[in-house]
């Protein structure tokens, strides 16, 4: 059976509110039993050390006038073999503190409402059955945790049982590491806030030994708690086993009440962008409801991950909205099938907001694309502003890569050959000038219109072209040559290299409405 000490005592047997008065440095103390006070004198007899004497500031009184709690420390500390501890139930003066601190002896305060027949029964427990009066405590534990959360105090309230339950300080965190909310001092807080947990296990940090434990599955963790302090234990980790049992629900709680009010954004931003011109001052009195200020013009912004999962795409839109929480923005947000559809309230710098988005998204969500369309002044606008974004996250990775945000206003001539894509006019204007090219190129497997598009990129400077392309300049030169017959353009002649150049631009705008 594990030795217990007093330090055990303090937090798997005495009542919560319990107190260490003095005598912090002998928490280490083995406890061997209990000792009662008894109604005569001697105060304690038989004692065999390392007891913990149990007893009531009033009885001590009422066996001697003369005798005081601090005198009883001091005998009990300088015994032969002394006791553990002295737990004490009533006023602990200054003099008693300073004795049981001379004596190096841990003097625990029970809560005044305390009852000395039930702590016995509990400290007998532990004593004589550590296994199971730790089960105990463990279970009671998850059952205040939950209770708690059913009363509605949320993650720090858990944290706050946590913190009181163990003496160490502790943290929860989001999935990708952050802190979400912690109850801690000293360096073991430090410590916690400069920690980006990923998995469960042990770490050291600040000379704090750190336990983590994920909250959820643990393949998938809706996030983390970290217990720290100078040392831990099995009492630790069994605390945040139950705490991240407890947190799981809790968290659980939270993400279903964001999922309502998801719902209900989503169908307001649906309503708008199906709606008809006319139910507009209907869907602002509804906006209003849902607490947006609609007065205020919008961009829409397309956070798109590649072949996301619907769980993926959840956790994106959680991380979403809670970034926009945290900045105290109020924004419209709507859950597609690959993407998360967000209508941000242009206040200031929107694409600094939207850089800023993206970079906390990119921890998480490596492969997340941020896409953003024009200012829409207006909900008669908001449907054009998410055509734009749209445009922009399907242009906007084939010009520009995926490393950045897509804006639509950065897309130049593309934004007016979109509005002409599905127009005869393109059409015509690209078979007459660039389908030969493209058609020969799918035939023969050329490299025709990647020579043209270098060429164009470089100004016509033929070494910078080949050294792009890694070919001779005679080779080059053979290309081009070969690209004026076949479109039957000479690129020397102004009008037919800008009718070139324009093509091959349309070349791309029309090869994504298969993608579309």
């Amino acid at each position: 059976m594990p030795s217990v000490t007093v330090r055990d005592v303090l937090r798997l047997a005495l009542p919560p509110g319990t107190t260490v008065a003095a005598g912090s440095s002998g928490m280490g103390r083995q406890v061997t039993w209990v000792a009662t006070l008894r109604a005569t004198l001697p105060a304690f007899a038989e004692l065999r050390g390392g007891e913990l004497a149990l007893l009531a500031v009033d009885a001590v009184r009422a066996l001697d006038a003369r005798l005081t709690l601090a005198t009883l420390v001091r005998r009990l500390g300088q015994a032969p073999v002394p006791v553990a501890g002295v737990v004490a139930l009533g006023p602990i003066e200054a003099d008693d503190v300073a004795a049981a601190e001379e004596a190096r002896l841990p003097l625990l305060q029970l809560p005044a409402q305390a009852d000395l027949r039930e702590v016995e029964r509990e400290l007998t427990r532990l004593i004589t059955d550590y296994e199971a009066q730790f089960e105990r405590r463990g279970a009671q534990l998850y059952d205040l945790l939950t209770q708690r959360s059913l009363a509605g105090q949320g993650v720090p309230g858990l944290l706050e049982v946590l913190a009181e339950r163990t003496g160490q300080s502790v943290a929860c965190f989001a999935p990708n590491g952050e802190l979400r909310a912690q109850r801690g001092k000293g360096s073991a807080r430090i410590a916690l806030q400069a920690l980006r947990p990923t998995a469960r296990g042990e770490a050291t940090l600040l000379n704090q030994q750190i336990w983590v434990e994920p909250i959820g599955p643990s393949d998938y963790p809706t996030g983390y708690l970290a217990l720290a302090g100078t040392t831990l234990d099995a009492w630790d980790r069994e605390a945040a086993q139950r705490g991240a049992a407890a947190l799981a629900l809790e968290l659980a709680k939270e993400q279903a009440v964001q999922a309502a009010e998801e719902r209900l954004r989503g169908d307001f931003v649906s309503s708008i962008l199906a709606g008809p011109p006319g139910a507009m001052a209907a869907a602002t009195q509804r906006g209003q409801e849902l607490g947006y200020n609609l007065a205020l013009p919008h961009i829409a912004v397309l956070v798109h991950v590649e072949d996301a999962s619907p769980a993926a795409l959840a956790r994106l839109s959680t991380t979403v909205q809670n970034e926009l929480t945290r900045r105290n923005l109020a924004a419209p947000i709507s859950r597609r099938e690959s993407s998360v559809l967000l209508m941000l309230p242009v206040t200031g710098n929107a694409r600094l907001v939207v850089e800023q988005l993206r970079e906390r998204l990119v921890g998480e969500h490596p492969r997340v694309v941020l896409a953003i369309g024009t200012q829409a002044a207006g909900l008669n606008d908001w449907r054009r502003s998410v055509e734009e974004a749209e445009q922009a996250l399907l242009l906007g990775r084939q010009l520009f890569g995926t490393g950045k945000v897509l804006a639509f206003s950065d897309l130049g001539v593309y934004r007016l050959l979109v509005r002409l894509r599905e127009t005869p006019e393109l059409w015509a204007f690209y078979r007459e000038t660039l389908a030969k090219l493209a058609e020969y190129d799918q035939r023969q497997g050329g490299d025709l219109l990647k020579t043209l598009d270098a060429y164009f990129n470089h100004l016509g400077n033929l070494r910078a072209t080949s050294e792009a392309l890694h070919v001779h300049r005679n080779t080059l030169l053979y290309r081009l040559e070969r690209i004026k017959e076949i479109s039957g353009r000479d690129l020397d002649n102004a009008e037919e290299h800008f009718a070139l150049w324009l093509a091959l631009r349309a070349h791309r705008v029309l090869s994504t409405l298969d993608e579309a």
